[in-house]
């Protein structure tokens, strides 16, 4: 199976490593026109005869079964245009791009449903006990952190559509109620929501340059089920009571831990799942998990509605 991949940033490797062991062929690999860094990529893996100096253009125009697009998201709807114009399966990264409504306009393609979203934590084997999970519980409240370690919307937008989309995954597609945005004149410094489904209340806190990780957590039927990190599961069933003592004055109360386990990594988590998944939906034997066109259209546009309302001055073009 023959596959034009189109990129060279750092992220490009788990990518190639991935497609290398799931027997694709990368048969054509380039990004701009005689970028250098995408000539290194291309000898590290040793496809050399494969490297297209004349940039993305060329590797669209080979004789390809399917293609893969990582490039800087300001670049990337302008790229999946002209793929999609190929009628062949698409694999992009996320979040495609900043403005949700270009990214409509791509889902209204005639082909778009030639696309695959590289949502790779939807391949998670954490993401999906907690989906199982989820799906047999009755409802209950659902805790939500998106710290980062950068500021800004961009940030919020690239990272926190993860966080997003894993949710909407979960759980499926919610409501804002409400969102109390703290700013500068800069930009956004933290997002506090509340959101809610017919079967779940959610509690939101997106805050940059906080010491804190991403996390999921159901709380329902007096159990706790836990993503922190996304790559770990944890079942709470209980709490331990440790009464107060002249040596230790302080009463603690102890989550009994129940279960838990860790994402596999040989690869980057969900990327060889994710490539597993790739390859029966170019061969059309599988829609298993994946991200579709329209489905990164809402969670993007889901993004933005958590901040759009209270955007500061600067940003008010860049939407």
């Amino acid at each position: 199976m023959k596959i034009g991949f189109i990129g060279s940033s750092g992220i490009c490797r788990f990518h190639i490593s991935a497609l290398i062991n799931n027997n694709f062929n990368i048969a054509a690999i380039g990004s701009r026109q005689n970028s250098v860094n995408c000539k290194k990529l291309a000898e590290e893996f040793n496809l050399t005869e494969s490297f297209c100096k004349n940039g993305w253009e060329e590797v669209l125009e080979k004789d390809l079964d399917a293609y893969c697009i990582c490039t800087n998201i300001s670049i990337t709807p302008t790229i999946l245009k002209k793929a999609l114009d190929k009628k062949k399966p698409v694999l992009v990264e996320k979040p495609i791009g900043w403005d949700y409504k270009i990214i409509e306009n791509l889902s209204n393609h005639k082909n778009s449903g030639q696309v695959f979203v590289a949502y790779n934590r939807r391949y998670y084997k954490t993401v999906n006990e907690l989906k199982k999970v989820a799906n047999k519980l009755s409802g209950g409240t659902i805790l939500v952190n998106i710290p980062d370690s950068t500021l800004g919307i961009k940030q919020f937008l690239s990272n926190g559509c993860h966080i997003i989309d894993t949710l909407r995954y979960v759980i499926g597609d919610f409501k804002i109620v409400k969102s109390l945005i703290k700013k500068n004149e800069f930009d956004i410094l933290s997002i506090s929501s509340i959101c809610m489904n017919n079967k779940w209340n959610i509690l939101l806190n997106a805050h940059s340059l906080i010491p804190s990780n991403f996390s999921i957590s159901i709380n329902s039927e007096e159990k706790v089920y836990e993503l922190r990190p996304i790559e770990r599961f944890s079942k709470y069933d209980g709490m331990d009571i440790i009464e107060p003592s002249l040596d230790d004055p302080i009463r603690k109360y102890v989550p009994s831990l129940n279960k838990t386990f860790l994402e596999p990594c040989e690869y980057k988590p969900g990327f060889d799942e994710m490539y597993r998944s790739f390859r029966e939906f170019i061969l059309g034997d599988s829609k298993k998990n994946i991200c579709t066109l329209q489905d990164a259209t809402s969670t993007l546009s889901k993004c933005w509605e958590f901040i759009e309302n209270d955007l500061p001055e600067k940003f008010v073009d860049f939407r």
